[in-house]
């Protein structure tokens, strides 16, 4: 059914806005780009940017958001089902780090901006919220990549599925907050690179094989 004439305009504003933020955020960075200098690119009033964003970090995550649903939808393309969990980890991860990669100065205010993700306040805004609530998503389909190669044989299942995942995600959030920072042009290969060690090194642990 087609969109009536008040629906195409939102979406056309709410488009307009986030071009202005991107824009500004990427010439300015994040924290000197003021709402007000969005809302006059995007030439809507400065209210009316608040109609879609509660502040200038949930005009941030909204932009990240619809990026990052794009990403997770194609979370699996890459990921042979029959390759060894390290594999499929990192296959399932490189996505996220190539958009990472593309604007660092978004990326970086993101990330900074989400990484107190054990702490979610309802009083923050929907974007903010709508982004928290993807990270529990991935969880879930990282925990199935996990169970699947339990089942499989080929990992202990002494822990569940879902406290591995946790492992794995707190690592990931960790390097690439670290790998953003590092660096003004991050690379995504040297940054996949040290992550499959970091992860490595977790999934084989620390014992010698005489403990």
């Amino acid at each position: 059914m087609p969109l009536g004439l008040r629906e195409r305009n939102k979406l056309e504003k709410r488009d307009r806005i986030m071009a202005a933020a991107r824009a500004m955020f990427i010439e300015k960075g994040y924290e000197a780009a003021t709402t007000r200098e969005i809302a006059a690119r995007a030439e809507v009033a400065i209210g009316t940017v608040f109609v879609y964003a509660k502040d200038k970090r949930d005009l941030l995550l909204m932009i990240v958001n619809d990026d990052l649903d794009a990403v997770t939808s194609r979370t699996f393309d890459d990921i042979d089902v029959s390759a060894p969990l390290l594999d499929q980890v990192m296959a399932f991860y490189r996505k996220r780090y190539q958009y990472w990669a593309t604007e660092p100065r978004i990326s970086r205010a993101a990330v900074q901006e989400t990484f107190d993700f054990l702490s979610v306040s309802p009083e923050r805004g929907a974007q903010t919220l709508r982004f928290y609530a993807r990270r529990s998503h991935v969880m879930s389909m990282l925990a199935e990549l996990i169970s699947a190669r339990q089942r499989a044989g080929e990992i202990s299942t002494e822990h569940p599925a879902e406290l591995i995942a946790s492992l794995l995600m707190t690592i990931y959030l960790t390097e690439v907050r670290r790998w953003l920072a590092a660096t003004e042009n991050p690379d995504v290969r040297t940054g996949l690179t040290h992550l499959r060690k970091i992860l490595s090194l977790a999934m084989g642990g620390i014992y010698s094989t005489g403990q």
